[in-house]
């Protein structure tokens, strides 16, 4: 005897219609036996499965009910399927590519780490010069980064004719602080006055592999940059130490790529010579250790060891006289960024891109000369405040109102006739806290509330000048 048993659903009035027969019994069926209840759940789960490979032509399945019967929601029963005319365009292979090498440029830019990458170990044993080189020197990198540079080209006449556009190549040094390819590096490295930011950045290792980099963030005030290389392999950490035990007269050496990669590696010795030192560097004063290990350029971003094999310290700068090498010259007078100090700015700028909770009004800015030259058509003739240079877009003084070219000559009622008084009237700010700043336009006097923010730096186009 043949079994006979039928199956359909009516998508439209959301009804199920089963019947189960025999030749003997077609009008009153007996209960289907097990084998056959089998073959019909199998059935469906092929309709089900057919369903999720054809992704689109049914989008109603949304669970299977403990019976085994596919459950459609009513509205998604009646849903029409739209006509090739209302489907989307397929992208086209030069599409698929710039979405793919845009997704793996975020990919590296995006994915910060809330780890601190700067973790202090305590002292070990004293180790030799040579020791001491041969366990820091694979934590140390290369860094070219390719700023972009455009001029104007002039024709007989004196005309200018076209803009010229031409890659500028910059080299410093850097530090690796993880495995999987952090490195830690001086802003000033990959943010030039007079280019801008690198459009492109490449580390090198002491093996002389190579790797693209990106910028995680950076930071122009404290002089501090983190970039993500994109690293095939695991790299060899730094180990650090702290900052805060260094004493005058203990042992200090740097490794570095002074003049180039000519001379990669090149280790430095000496002792530390003063600690807490203010140096102003850009209208920012900064308390750095003082070394007379010889450093160069090239070797900024690069570390300043002590005699455990311990980076405490990222060298960053050197005095220089002014005057001509035939009457003067200063040597023996380096400068690095005490560790200690930077852990907080690194792991902000890993975590988050750049520095939190710093108060920022958005501009760039200047002192204004005191000769009043730079304040004709804006304020009166012989005072003096701090002329705003540039004003990033939907920022606080942009929304407050603020342009390029007014000057501040005051701040919660206080005198501001230069920088470092911009720079006082900040220094016990949040983000998130007003500022009533006093502006000069037009020889007109206003006072403008700014309510402060965290900003990220703009990394199109920095120029010189302070930021805040």
């Amino acid at each position: 005897m043949d079994d006979k048993y039928s199956y359909s659903y009516d998508p439209e009035n959301n009804h199920e219609n089963s019947s189960y027969a025999n030749d003997e019994h077609l009008a009153s069926p007996e209960k289907p036996r097990k084998h056959g209840a089998a073959k019909v759940f199998k059935s469906i789960l092929f309709v089900i499965c057919m369903a999720a490979v054809s992704v689109g032509s049914i989008a109603g399945y949304k669970y299977i009910d403990e019976n085994g019967i596919p459950f459609i929601s009513e509205n998604s029963a009646k849903e029409k399927r739209p006509s090739f005319s209302e489907s989307r365009k397929l992208p086209s292979k030069e599409e698929n590519e710039e979405a793919e090498e845009k997704a793996e440029e975020a990919e590296k830019t995006n994915n910060l780490t809330d780890e601190s990458l700067v973790n202090v170990q305590a002292k070990g044993d004293t180790l030799s010069t040579q020791a001491i080189y041969r366990k820091v020197l694979p934590s140390v990198v290369g860094v070219t980064s390719v700023f972009e540079q455009q001029s104007q080209t002039f024709d007989f006449w004196g005309f200018s004719s076209d803009t010229v556009t031409q890659d500028v190549p910059g080299t410093g040094t850097g530090i690796v602080m993880s495995k999987d390819g952090y490195i830690l590096t001086n802003a000033h490295v990959i943010c030039d006055d007079d280019f801008g930011v690198a459009k492109k950045i490449t580390i090198r290792l002491s093996d002389e592999t190579e790797y693209d980099a990106a910028i995680v963030g950076y930071d122009r005030q404290t002089d501090l940059a983190v970039l993500k290389a994109d690293a095939k392999d695991e790299m060899v950490p730094a180990e650090f130490g702290s900052s805060e035990s260094l004493k005058v007269g203990d042992p200090a050496l740097a490794i570095g790529n002074p003049l180039g990669f000519d001379l990669f590696g090149t280790l430095t010795a000496g002792y530390i010579s003063g600690l807490n030192r203010e140096i102003s560097v850009n209208d920012t004063t900064m308390k750095l250790i003082q070394t007379d290990a010889a450093i160069n350029n090239g070797n900024s971003g690069g570390p300043l060891i002590n005699q455990y094999g311990q980076v405490i310290g990222i060298n960053s700068m050197k005095l220089s006289s002014s005057y001509s090498s035939s009457t003067a010259t200063i040597e023996g007078l380096g400068f690095a960024i005490p560790i200690d100090d930077a852990k907080k700015i690194i792991d902000d700028l890993t975590s988050h891109g750049y520095v939190t909770g710093r108060p920022q009004l958005g501009i760039t800015y200047k002192d204004l000369s005191k000769s009043g030259s730079a304040y004709q058509g804006r304020g009166a003739s012989g005072t003096s405040g701090v002329q705003v240079v540039s004003v990033n877009e939907n920022g606080p003084a942009d929304k407050a109102g603020i342009k390029a070219g007014d000057v501040i000559v005051g701040a919660d009622g206080e005198l501001v006739s230069c920088a470092e008084d911009l720079k006082a009237a900040l220094k016990d700010k949040n983000a998130g806290d007003t500022i009533k700043l006093t502006v000069v336009r037009n020889r007109n006097y206003y006072d403008v509330d700014v309510t402060l923010e965290d900003l990220k730096p703009d990394a199109s186009r920095e120029k010189a000048g302070s930021r805040q």
